[in-house]
């Protein structure tokens, strides 16, 4: 059954944006069974915040001023029977999460299911052998919306009367160890803040337009007030392709989404991303993929 587009069905996405807006781009929406244009927004959203997230690599790149922290994100201390002793966690929204949900609970029992099931490998080779830590990735189900696999780092605590071990998770992200290995006469060009600014925002303005006739880079400058030799130049240098290449390319992708995770029909497909005819449509996107719309539907669903 098709869900209403309303508050309660969007929460999901409203908290995306929001993780998006202050810079977290590794968060993902957890996905349902339903097969309605919803979930295929909730797809779209995810792959979007994805590519985001090799994009910012690319900024930082031309930024090498910019410097990129090790956010922690949540630390436990386990017992000798791996049950909580204590905890350091702050919800991303700022949600007070009761300590008796926590506190005196087997470890696991913070962890979604597929994350139990490596935590428990990982922990009983841990205990058997001689080694002080490991690494490991885990996703914890404190919130119901939005999923993230943080890298974790399991230590055992020597010299106390009882075994204790800490388990601290984080955020990872490129540590500016990596920009300090870049030569000062590097070839790679920089670019302002501004013109940083400037390429994001026509990004997010052509993700935004999707479904309308791409604008030209006259239409282009106009809008966001500059030339469009800027515009052509460095948008290409950071994105690989022109505004009107990465346009085509974003609309078929989100074409494959909607027909990988939604029962809207081809036709409705095509004129809700505002083709002017099917056979338009279909040419466009054989274009991109090397196949019809309806020969992607069948081995989509197939498989």
């Amino acid at each position: 059954m098709e869900r209403v587009f309303n508050r309660v069905n969007l929460r999901g996405i409203y908290r995306m944006l929001t993780e998006m807006a202050k810079g977290n781009f590794a968060y993902q929406i957890k996905r349902t069974h339903h097969r309605d244009e919803l979930e295929g927004l909730n797809a779209y959203v995810n792959q979007t915040a994805e590519e985001l997230r090799r994009k910012r690599h690319q900024f930082l790149l031309l930024n090498r001023q910019t410097q990129i922290m090790m956010i922690r994100t949540a630390t436990f201390l386990l017992d000798e029977n791996l049950k909580v002793v204590d905890y350091s966690y702050t919800h991303p929204d700022n949600i007070v999460i009761d300590p008796n949900t926590i506190i005196d609970k087997p470890f696991y029992e913070l962890l979604i299911k597929k994350s139990q099931d490596r935590w428990t490998k990982k922990i009983t080779e841990f205990l058997e052998g001689n080694e002080q830590s490991f690494n490991i990735t885990l996703e914890y189900h404190f919130d119901e919306l939005l999923k993230i696999d943080l890298h974790t780092v399991i230590s055992r605590l020597t010299g106390m009367r009882d075994e204790k071990y800490t388990v601290t998770s984080y955020l990872m992200d490129t540590t500016e160890d990596f920009f300090s290995e870049l030569p000062e006469n590097s070839e790679i060009k920089t670019y302002s803040r501004w013109d940083q600014k400037l390429f994001h925002e026509i990004h997010i303005y052509i993700m935004h337009h999707l479904e309308e006739p791409p604008k030209t880079l006259d239409q282009l400058a106009g809008l966001f007030n500059t030339n469009k030799y800027k515009i052509k130049n460095g948008f290409k240098e950071v994105f690989g392709c022109t505004p009107t290449q990465y346009y085509n390319k974003q609309r078929i992708r989100k074409c494959k989404i909607l027909i990988e995770n939604t029962d809207l029909s081809l036709t409705e497909i095509s004129n809700k991303m505002g083709f002017s005819s099917y056979p338009h449509f279909s040419k466009s996107f054989k274009k991109f993929t090397q196949l019809t719309p309806r020969f992607y539907k069948k081995i989509t669903r197939n498989t």
